[in-house]
Formats: structure tokens, C-alpha cells, sequence
């Protein structure tokens, strides 16, 4: 990891790649916008009227205000992503928002004169709906293009100084990789499927009374079988467990285990399935088979779930090795 690089070039406040492509490409579609205008001033002798309506405009006045229009959407909004100091995510979009913006503002524009310049023979109108139709479709796919695509400059951030930060306690504890584990339990494919078909078909049935009725059935099952799904992490510090890998719902740390034990249980026996919490106990299981049961020094019992045996019995290593201790004990 080459820090001091990093650290010149978020030193850095502008981003002049993404600056340079913010300026130029209004630029160029303002004076596409222009030359186009210029072939079409035979057939507008009386100037033409703004897509928001009003009185009709002398050419050039009209084609003035779309070329500002056009800059200040365009680079107003497209500047601001070649700043450095803004979250990448942040300047992605950005940049798509300021590409779908400039776009729909020249197809708007290019639709008016089109519309009123009475083209391939159409009876004139303020704007063409054809032309708006597929040049907004246009500008919207292509500023999601630009923003899934755009790659803005590497700069150091703070997930860089917890990355550094981790790998300094490596260098220094080889040991802490082994008390450290992730891994994700969900439920067994066929208990996905009937709950994916419990919401699928009565919903298809329902559509004769509602067509809410079946997004609205597959949204409720997903859910259920994202209730059912955790990510488990164990560290030094704490037991943490995660619905759908984000929502913390247990968080156990190291210095209030007692003991831990791996077993081959079935899940009816401590609550059922998902998150259960009954008289001072806990427990997060996908479906019955390999876990892991706590005894915590508040006399309650956890009880997680595991993907097999193997994986059960090295959290309860884990888990058993840091009983009691505080992240700087060995």
C-alpha cells in the first residue's frame, strides 16, 4: 500500500480528468445544437417558441438561452464530480446526473425546433414528441452508464486508514488471524423455495382481484427468507451477528463469554428459526443442524447457527480462547 501517494493525491482538489470531460462535452453538444439550429433557420422566418411555451423567439435568441441552459446543467452540475473532497458514490452520480441533464436539455431544444420547423412534411408543432421521446430515453441510459462506469481518481479515505490500521496489528500479531472468523448462514434451497412459491402462487391467483396482489406476495417472501439470512463475524473484540449481512441484532463481546460449546441441534428446541429472544436467552438460526451455544457471564445463553460442524467448531474455539479476555490480552 503505497501511503504517501495516496495521501498526495487527495491533496488534490479538483479531479481535472472528469473536469476536462465536464466542459467539453456540453460544449461540443451546445455547438452540435447550434449548426443544427443554423440548417433549420429557413423554416423558422418568425424564430421559435421555448419548449416551455411563450412567444415565439428570434433564432438567435433562441438558440442563446439553450446553449446556457444546456452549459449550466452540463457543467454546473457535472463540475461539482471532479471534486476530489466529495464521496466517490457522491461524484459518480454526479456526473451521471449532469450527462442526463445536459442531454435532456439539447433533446428538448432540438425537439422545439424540429417540432416547429415542420420537418418531412408534419403539420407544426411546439415540440416533436418522437424526438423527446427517444432523446430523453437516450439521456437517461447514458447518464446511468456514465455513473456505473465512471472511475474517479483513488483517494485516501477512512476505510484506507482501517485497512492500514489492520494491517499494522497483523505485522505486529500474526496471532489475530486466528481469532478471527466470517460466515454466512441462510436456509436450506428447498425452505427458500416454498417460501418463494407460498408468496409466488397465491399472488399469481390474486391478480383477477388486484395486480398488487403478486409483487406485493414476492416482496413479503423476500423478506421472510432475508429474516432468515445472517452473516456472523467473531474478532478479538466481540461475537457480532448481522440480519441480511447489515442490521446488527446480536452483538456479544468477548469479555462477557463464559464458555462455548459446537452441537448438532434442531432448531424447534431453542425457539425455531430466525431471531429469538425469551427470558434473558437469544438465538439466530437459519435451520436445524450444526451451532454454537454460549454461556455468557450474565447467565444467558446465545445460541448461533453454522453452515456445517467443521465451521461450528472453530467459532467455539474461537469464542473459547478469548472467554473472559479484553482485545489486548493473549
Amino acid at each position: 500500500m503505497n501511503v504517501p501517494a495516496a495521501e498526495n493525491n487527495s491533496e488534490r482538489p479538483i479531479d481535472a480528468r472528469a473536469l476536462r470531460f465536464a466542459i467539453i462535452f456540453p460544449v461540443l453538444l451546445c455547438l452540435g445544437l447550434v449548426g443544427g439550429g443554423l440548417l433549420l433557420a429557413r423554416d423558422l422566418p418568425a424564430g421559435a417558441e421555448l419548449p416551455t411555451g411563450g412567444g415565439p423567439l428570434p433564432l438567435p435568441a433562441f438558440l442563446a438561452v439553450a446553449v446556457a441552459v444546456t452549459l449550466i446543467l452540463g457543467i454546473g452540475v457535472g463540475g461539482f464530480g471532479a471534486r476530489t473532497t466529495l464521496p466517490r458514490n457522491l461524484r459518480r452520480l454526479l456526473l451521471g446526473s449532469g450527462m442526463a441533464l445536459q442531454l435532456g436539455s439539447v433533446t428538448l431544444f432540438a425537439a422545439a425546433l424540429l417540432g416547429q420547423s415542420g420537418q418531412g412534411g408534419s403539420t407544426a408543432q411546439r415540440l416533436d414528441g418522437y424526438v423527446v421521446l427517444m432523446g430523453c430515453g437516450l439521456a437517461a441510459a447514458m447518464g446511468v452508464v456514465l455513473a456505473l462506469t465512471f472511475k474517479p481518481d483513488e483517494q485516501w479515505t477512512g476505510s484506507d486508514d482501517a485497512a492500514l490500521a489492520e494491517m499494522l496489528v497483523l505485522e505486529a500479531d500474526p496471532a489475530v488471524s486466528k481469532d478471527r472468523l466470517v460466515y454466512t448462514i441462510h436456509p436450506r434451497s428447498s425452505v427458500i423455495v416454498m417460501v418463494l412459491l407460498c408468496g409466488i402462487l397465491p399472488g399469481a391467483v390474486l391478480t383477477v382481484v388486484s395486480g398488487w396482489f403478486l409483487p406485493g406476495l414476492v416482496v413479503a417472501a423476500l423478506l421472510v427468507v432475508g429474516w432468515l439470512c445472517a452473516t456472523v463475524h467473531v474478532d478479538r473484540h466481540r461475537l457480532t451477528v448481522k440480519l441480511a449481512g447489515m442490521v446488527p441484532v446480536i452483538v456479544v463481546p468477548c469479555t462477557d463469554v463464559d464458555a462455548a460449546v459446537s452441537l448438532d441441534i434442531k432448531a424447534r428446541d431453542y425457539g425455531g428459526w430466525g431471531l429469538r429472544r425469551h427470558s434473558g436467552s437469544e438465538s439466530f438460526l437459519a435451520c436445524s443442524g450444526a451451532a454454537v451455544v454460549l454461556r455468557d457471564v450474565r447467565a444467558g445463553r446465545l445460541v448461533v447457527g453454522a453452515p456445517n460442524l467443521d465451521t461450528a467448531d472453530d467459532l467455539a474455539a474461537i469464542l473459547n480462547r478469548r472467554a473472559g479476555k479484553g482485545p489486548g490480552q493473549h
